[in-house]
């Protein structure tokens, strides 16, 4: 019958549905994500027909019956999230055609005869659940408010980052990432935590990415000699920025965690997808040395073991275990003597890691500079400090350049709680909205790209988003920075196969990438 699923459809049941959802996580374990893709789209619609969307159509089952519906849709919207995030496409499921409290969690019942272990792990997968779809929330948020329109600015990525301040006050102890870095856990157990953690380090990555990327060509302009005047860096752009290394490094930290325990299983096309995207931003900030990160060679070191690891079972794991180390090898080889990125004026801040301080959220940043409106608003009332609930010291490395703020984390492992105090809502006035460069409160996505690689000498002069690119014959530097990469694939008008430099010891003719027979 699954053979041709669409010969059913006219009289589909909810076991139809479960199989495509079990076909479409099928195919993204063997690395087949387009097909993973249409499957859940047909799971999605087979879902709508049931009514699966509707708190109506429920009343006519029992307890048990409408428990597994229930979570049923609630996967189905999981994967939704994260393969419109992971494949850059429109979004399967709108909220705006579910009833309100399709997606809350069903009431768990203990069963009779069911043994305390079983009933444990279930609530624990219930909870990882429940948490899961929190952070999906939030992904859909940054899907529609960001990457749909293709730009970003403070204001809204403060406004998306007030979900991660509820989602981390809601977290159930139990699912704290520590309890996978101090002590031993049940393998299931380990996993529930592991996929929530990720996936909620990687939502932060996905909404604070664009800003690590926009002060990476910043520094890109100022390395070519393209900007004509310095650039006022905001504060809260340059937290954002250090928020997405610092919930990378998390990310590495915690599946290397995992790989280590023994739980880890070879073929997770979601902890492939958070660990590669991850360390492109660990290798990224090596390249530019935007923050100064003292586990970076550590984190790398244990990215490329992971995806090695996946690579025995997963093609796709093969494959960006390639770019990664590719990555890895040519920051490696770059000379001495060539000149790092960087932006006059700027200090280098350096980033706070679970090896430094075993209880650091990097999530913290995403609250700093809220709490600092709130506190001078306010008339400056006192912020109580986190760090004697925590155990440990919480001096945030953005401490030179804010002055001292509440801390957000998420709840201990053993479950303590405290309360914030003094934090304003997100864009308190319009007036507080910061310039990022140029006059412009935005992020243009389009606009991050126009200087990559260097123009050659015979292209024209251009502005673009209040961003001027100066003369090509200012573009170029006077030692082969980049001559080691090969970046460009022609020699010809200056431009060269350097990224603008020109490296006459480069051969154009050898391809940067070379065949593979992945499709």
């Amino acid at each position: 019958m699954l053979a041709d699923p669409v010969s059913g459809f006219e009289d589909a049941d909810f076991w139809s549905v479960q199989a495509l959802l079990l076909t479409s996580l099928y195919m993204l374990a063997v690395s087949k994500r387009n097909a993973a893709y249409v499957y859940h789209g047909m799971a999605v619609r087979s879902a709508f027909a049931l009514g699966l969307h509707r708190e109506e159509s429920m009343v006519i089952f029992n307890e048990t019956e409408i428990r597994v519906r229930k979570n049923i849709w609630r996967t189905l919207f999981i994967l939704d999230r994260f393969l419109s995030a992971c494949l850059g496409r429109p979004m399967g499921i709108s909220h705006d055609d579910c009833s309100q409290n399709a997606l809350k969690p069903p009431t768990l019942n203990t069963r009779p005869g069911d043994s305390l272990l079983n009933h444990e792990t279930e609530a624990i997968n219930s909870i990882a659940l429940n948490s899961t779809v929190q952070t999906c929330h939030i992904i859909g948020l940054t899907l529609k408010m960001v990457y749909s329109k293709r730009r970003i600015s403070t204001l809204v990525a403060q406004e998306i980052a007030e979900h991660f301040k509820q989602w981390n006050r809601e977290l159930h102890p139990t699912l704290h990432w520590g309890r996978i870095l101090t002590r031993a856990v049940d393998p299931a157990h380990g996993i529930a935590i592991l996929h929530t953690n990720l996936l909620h380090f990687h939502s932060v990555i996905l909404l604070t990415r664009p800003f690590f990327l926009c002060l990476l060509t910043r520094a890109q302009e100022y390395h070519f000699g393209s900007g004509d005047k310095p650039h006022r860096l905001s504060q809260r752009m340059d937290g954002f920025a250090q928020t997405c290394v610092e919930s990378s490094q998390h990310t590495l930290v915690l599946a290397k965690a995992a790989l280590d325990a023994n739980y880890l299983p070879q073929c997770n096309p979601f902890v492939i997808h958070f660990v590669f995207a991850a360390a492109l931003v660990i290798l990224s900030n090596e390249f530019a040395s935007l923050y100064h990160n003292p586990d970076a060679d550590m984190a790398v070191t244990s990215a490329i073991q992971i995806l090695r690891f996946c690579a025995d079972e997963d093609a796709q794991a093969e494959r960006v275990s390639f770019i990664v180390e590719t990555f890895h090898q040519a920051n490696i080889n770059r000379p001495a003597t060539a000149r790092r990125l960087f932006i006059p004026g700027r200090k280098v801040p350096t980033i706070n890691t679970v090896s430094q301080n075993a209880h650091y959220d990097p999530v913290l940043h995403l609250f700093h500079h809220e709490e600092h409106i709130a506190a001078t608003v306010g008339g400056g009332g006192q912020m109580k400090n986190r760090t004697a609930a925590m155990g440990g010291s919480m001096v945030s490395p953005m401490s030179s350049m804010m002055p001292p703020v509440t801390l957000q984390q998420q709840p201990s492992p053993e479950g303590s709680s405290v309360s914030l105090s003094g934090i304003g809502p997100a864009g308190i006035t319009s007036g507080s909205m910061e310039t990022l460069s140029g006059g412009e409160s935005e992020i243009d996505f389009d606009t991050l790209w126009n200087n990559w690689p260097a123009p050659s000498t015979s292209a024209a002069s251009v502005s673009a988003g209040g961003m001027p690119i100066a003369p090509p014959t200012t573009m170029q530097p006077t030692d082969n920075n980049f001559g080691s990469y090969a970046i460009g694939g022609s020699s010809s008008g200056g431009g060269g196969g350097t990224g603008g430099g020109g490296n006459p010891n480069v051969n154009v003719n050898v391809p940067l990438y070379p065949p593979s027979s992945f499709r």
